[in-house]
């Protein structure tokens, strides 16, 4: 019935002043209130949460200063001068500007359904990409295919991993209302045979692929040669070419980029196929891409997409990531 005193003694707390006015800060801000009923038989505290909500999408691109010289994409983003950042890129379907994260980023952490996230780009229609900090069901692995004799087994649409993923994702996301309502489903994902280990490789896959060393990175998508490319899902893997742009390269060691974690772990691409085995692209224990046969298991860090008008409180360091409302 009547507030006698909103002050409290506490450094993590915030005190009126006498004006009973307070600036309030962008994220969780905190109030201690004593409230007495007005015949004074009566008197309970009461500690107040005040969020400050964000645009995650404003936020990233507000707090982060564009970098505007070329990245170095022919080597891993240790062994350039780069800066380590945020870029942008028109190398996209519609020539529309994606920005993306390279190198040793601290402030792209996002916790959402009970799980760290690492933000890999806004795409261009302002969604923001995602990939899971560790894979799914506590970094079990698992083998991208278990068939490896037919060139159609380098693809994820025909993949064990997309059983998986999925299976995880009705599990931990779908069934979750509020959370399935934050997430994008569409046209998000390539599993387009871009990039081949070797000519070998790149000769029998019918995609029309090219050999790494002569391939330049995009975040463009496109139907190849055996009719596989965009892939309209919730849920997928990081693509080879999105880890270059983030500062991976092929056999080049890099424990200094936001996607190295100390594992192996599988992206959405094949690395080709020989005539008679099928092998992928993943992201090494030393922060590498490297081709291994399919049939190999290695960790599924998830990757999805987050609505363009998702809110968010917290900074995005690791120890105050963007927390998702």
């Amino acid at each position: 019935e009547k507030i006698d005193s909103l002050a409290y003694q506490e450094a993590s707390i915030k005190r009126l002043s006498t004006s009973k006015t307070f600036d309030l800060t962008e994220g969780s801000n905190y109030f201690k209130i004593k409230v007495k009923s007005e015949n004074g038989a009566t008197t309970k505290e009461y500690k107040l949460k005040v969020s400050i909500l964000s645009n995650l999408k404003d936020n990233i691109l507000s707090t982060n200063t564009l970098i505007e010289a070329a990245p170095t994409l022919t080597t891993s983003s240790n062994n350039t001068s780069d800066a380590s950042g945020l870029y942008k890129s028109t190398a996209t379907n519609d020539g529309s500007p994606t920005y993306y994260f390279r190198g040793n980023v601290v402030n792209n952490y996002v916790s959402f359904a009970g799980q760290t996230w690492r933000v890999v780009r806004i795409n261009e229609d302002g969604t923001i990409r995602m990939i899971m900090a560790n894979g799914i069901n506590s970094n079990a692995n698992y083998a991208f295919n278990s068939s490896i004799n037919n060139k159609i087994y380098m693809y994820y649409s025909n993949s064990n991993a997309k059983n998986h993923l999925e299976s995880w994702y009705t599990n931990n996301i779908a069934s979750n209302e509020e959370y399935a309502s934050k997430v994008a489903t569409g046209d998000y994902f390539c599993e387009q045979a871009k990039v081949a280990y070797d000519s070998t490789y790149a000769s029998n896959s019918g995609a029309n692929m090219i050999v790494y060393s002569s391939y330049t990175p995009s975040f463009k998508c496109k139907t190849d040669g055996n009719g596989y490319g965009i892939v309209n899902s919730s849920i997928g893997l990081i693509t080879y070419d999105e880890v270059v742009f983030a500062g991976g390269y092929r056999s080049q060691t890099n424990n200094n980029y936001y996607l190295y974690n100390n594992t192996n772990y599988w992206t959405m691409n094949s690395s080709g196929f020989s005539g008679s085995n099928v092998d992928g692209w993943r992201v090494s224990s030393t922060g590498g891409i490297t081709s291994y046969s399919v049939k190999n298991t290695y960790p599924l860090l998830a990757v999805i997409n987050l609505q363009a008008d998702t809110t968010v409180t917290g900074s995005g360091i690791s120890t105050d990531p963007y927390v998702v409302e």
